[in-house]
């Protein structure tokens, strides 16, 4: 694979973000990766319980806090990108955030990724995170060479949590829908969760993408819009932690045997 034929691009974008869009643009421009801009859903000032598919109640119950309306629309964004990424005739789809770092070797290093997932490794993977790197729990499955950069590739049992740039299958994205409309965390929460129940997401040691550190548009709510956390927030969150990495453990430990 010698170009980005097969690979279906979304950069998400508020329409108010132009300077952002335009630091993403020269970036991917640069990096001859073909892209379409993606508006982002604006949720900062909506009420997020005029959300139908926002429960609350498990919100507060499981993650510990409610969600602010800028969470529900980073959300929303990344559900139409799946679905726009569907609607098309592609095989694999990129979606991407508007902070988005690429790295000198981030072009060469997604045609090794495309190649090798076209030439039948990793049957049945979901989804790959490009813009976090696998810290705990990853199983090394292939490196790729790009100049004077080694990227290593490796089944992400312990999905890395951000959504800065995340590459899909077909499956991955359609199982993803069939899922996604029940929200109760964040976007990369819920992947993080979703992933160590199916084992089906992957990462790199080192990511080829970063982020510029600024803080997201998107995710920005309003002023005193009411995300404090809930009672025994802490406990929550270290029984979500923990969950998580008990299936993170298994999945490791079922996938070297």
């Amino acid at each position: 694979m010698h170009n980005f034929n097969d690979l279906k691009v979304f950069l998400i974008n508020l329409d108010s973000s132009d300077q952002r869009y335009q630091s993403a643009k020269e970036q991917l421009d640069a990096a001859h990766i073909p892209f379409e801009r993606l508006s982002a859903f604006d949720g900062r000032q909506a009420d997020p319980l005029s959300f139908p598919e926002y429960d609350e109640r498990k919100a507060r119950a499981w993650f510990g806090r409610k969600l602010s309306g800028g969470e529900l629309g980073c959300y929303f964004s990344h559900i139409n990108a799946a679905k726009r990424f569907l609607a098309s005739s592609a095989p694999y789809g990129l979606s991407l955030e508007d902070d988005l770092l690429l790295k000198p070797d981030a072009g060469p290093t997604l045609l090794h990724l495309l190649e090798h997932f076209e030439a039948g490794h990793e049957p049945g993977w979901h989804m790959v995170n490009l813009g976090r790197p696998v810290k705990r729990f990853g199983s090394q499955v292939a490196e790729f060479v790009s100049g004077a950069e080694t990227r290593v590739l490796c089944r992400a049992h312990y999905f890395p949590d951000t959504t800065t740039a995340i590459l899909w299958s077909r499956e991955g994205a359609t199982r993803f829908l069939e899922t996604a409309h029940h929200i109760y965390m964040p976007i990369d929460h819920f992947l993080r969760r979703w992933n160590c129940e199916t084992d089906a997401g992957y990462g790199f040691i080192e990511p080829p993408i970063t982020t510029t550190g600024t803080d997201s548009d998107i995710a920005r709510s309003k002023v005193g819009q009411d995300t404090s956390r809930a009672q025994f927030y802490h406990f929550r969150k270290h029984r979500r932690l923990w969950a998580d990495k008990r299936a993170a453990k298994r999945n490791l430990a079922s996938y070297r045997h």
